[in-house]
């Protein structure tokens, strides 16, 4: 076989990577790829590798699903010569500046092939450019309970603070402290500091020898607080509006708060 061959295939003969790259197509992304195959056909063929007598999908698995949503069921895929290290690689290649990656499906793809020693740690930051604390990091979403991970597949949460509260030590902690942050919303900042105040106090506590209990440990600090300048209550700064004040309208400003108490600034 040629390393690069053109050719059209039966649908059914292409077999989905496992565990794939990208586990998880938006609604609004995959509709509108279907209307354009059913209007226009598939314009950008598969890369695929031969595997006995069926296809192996390399890059496109995204468009083979929407090739069978819309009907078409022979799609032209370009085959290539690649091994399983060679294969990895390209589907990383592919994936990696694309905005809607799936950071879980990549997290989990990366740790099956070093786990299954296909592929080590630093070759991974080598064929992807990346340092070694990216991947680590990775490898740590990889492990992450699931919640974390149906969480962050789904965008409701960001990233950053999923990996702080992640390090929380006790699991039940973690877990009760995750969802009122996944309620309340949370910065990053908020979730560092959270994590290290709270793996303090439950060091505290097993030191002693105690059962940690919700009762015994700090509260969570989801939204940051400030002090409003305009009542001097201490209130969560998504309840407050925020104004810039010049030298010259300072007594206008004061005069329009005073005539709309109900107001909130800072």
């Amino acid at each position: 076989m040629n390393d690069t061959q053109i050719r059209n295939v039966n649908i059914g003969l292409l077999d989905r990577p496992v565990p794939p790259v990208r586990g998880h197509f938006g609604k609004e992304e995959m509709a509108r790829l279907v209307a354009s195959i059913k209007e226009h056909g598939l314009l950008v063929p598969l890369m695929v590798r031969k595997r006995n007598d069926r296809f192996e999908i390399v890059d496109g698995d995204r468009r083979l699903k929407a090739a069978w949503e819309a009907g078409e069921r022979e799609i032209p895929v370009v085959v290539r010569t690649l091994n399983d290290k060679q294969t990895h690689i390209q589907r990383m290649l592919a994936n990696k500046d694309r905005e809607d990656t799936d950071p879980v499906s990549e997290a989990k793809y990366i740790a099956q092939t070093i786990t299954d020693k296909v592929i080590t740690i630093n070759e991974w930051c080598e064929k992807m450019g990346r340092s070694s604390s990216w991947v680590s990091d990775r490898l740590e979403i990889a492990s992450m309970p699931e919640y974390m991970q149906d969480a962050l597949t789904t965008k409701t949460i960001a990233l950053g603070v999923c990996m702080q509260l992640n390090q929380i030590i006790d699991d039940n902690t973690k877990e009760r402290y995750f969802f009122d942050a996944l309620r309340s919303g949370m910065t990053v900042h908020a979730a560092t500091v959270s994590r290290m105040s709270v793996n303090e106090a439950i060091e505290a506590i097993q030191s002693r020898g105690d059962e940690v209990t919700e009762n015994n440990v700090p509260e969570i600090q989801t939204i940051p607080k400030a002090r409003c300048a305009y009542n001097g209550e201490i209130m969560p700064i998504t309840s407050m509006r925020m104004v810039r004040v010049g030298i010259d309208n300072h007594q206008k400003w004061q005069t329009q708060l005073a005539q709309s108490p109900d107001d909130t600034a800072a």
